[in-house]
């Protein structure tokens, strides 16, 4: 999957105005859906060590935009410290440094962080959308925006800036939220996943609907499972991951898994296939990096 243009604009959802990131492969489809209003991935901030967690060889930090982050100790360079109250002990209490968070964090733990060289530091706000295009975009990807805060001589940028149909309204976005947080998606074949979010994980149903008899059920299960690896990144879903897929022999759910392990290779997250239970479920899981779309 190859991002050839990210969109960046705001406008009004659900009565509520939004700032987004929206990136599209070669086909137009979208990609990534990033609310940029939630988003700290690729932040810089200063760090200061709130609790050493020995047990676990980590630390939670204080971060100077007031959250709370996480680092293992393992990842910290004592002699680029800003502060340091121990020259015994690789870390302490109080102790500060600089940072870049490298994960979103899910209800109330912790961003997820890196440590910074002092000569590394960068004091910019809106570093996500650098980190974004420079870590998933082609070269040659085109950014569009009407946004004067994300203007940068350092990519490629085209400035919308007709007042009379807003750059939302062009990119029909409120139809790809509305498609984004809907439990159905439709396939082409006529069936269609229903996708269903609990607190503990996500659960996937394929359903023949209207190709009911007219498709075997192993095409069927192919189509959605490309659509669901497309659907997992736009929606960010993280975790356990269970799909109930159309009844196939155990050499077509082999094959299956080789699908499904070849159209997650292009992912921004690890997508690990566990194989089929006992009844008959695919499981997945999926690490977390972006936080999944809200308002």
């Amino acid at each position: 999957m190859s991002i050839k243009k990210c969109v960046i604009t705001k406008g009004i959802y659900n009565d509520k105005e939004l700032r987004l990131l929206v990136s599209f492969d070669e086909d137009d489809k979208p990609v990534d859906l990033i609310n940029l209003d939630i988003t700290k991935i690729g932040i810089h901030c200063e760090a200061t060590v709130e609790k050493v967690l020995s047990d676990i060889d980590a630390c939670i930090l204080k971060l100077s935009t007031g959250d709370k982050g996480f680092i293992e100790i393992k990842k910290l360079s004592p002699e680029n410290y800003l502060e340091r109250y121990s020259l015994k002990k690789k870390v302490c209490q109080g102790d500060r440094f600089y940072v870049k968070i490298t994960q979103d964090k899910k209800n109330t733990k912790p961003y997820s962080c890196s440590f910074l060289k002092i000569e590394d530091y960068k004091n910019d706000n809106t570093s996500y959308i650098n980190y974004y295009i420079e870590t998933y975009c082609d070269e040659a990807v085109q950014i569009i925006t009407d946004l004067e805060e994300y203007k940068s001589p350092n990519f490629n940028i085209r400035f919308y800036n007709d007042d009379s149909f807003s750059l939302w309204n062009l990119y029909s976005f409120n139809s790809i939220l509305d498609k984004a947080t809907s439990k159905i998606v439709h396939l082409k074949s006529g069936a269609n996943l229903l996708i269903e979010k609990t607190e503990a994980l996500t659960i996937v149903d394929v359903n023949s609907s209207k190709n009911y008899g007219k498709t075997d059920f192993y095409k069927i299960n192919e189509e959605a499972i490309v659509e669901l690896i497309r659907q997992l990144r736009l929606r960010a879903i993280s975790g356990i991951i269970l799909v109930d897929l159309l009844k196939v022999s155990t050499e077509e759910q082999n094959a299956l898994i080789n699908e499904i392990k070849k159209a997650s290779k292009n992912d921004i997250s690890q997508i690990n296939v566990h194989g089929f239970s006992n009844l008959g479920l695919l499981e997945l899981t999926r690490s977390r990096n972006l936080a999944p779309f809200t308002i």
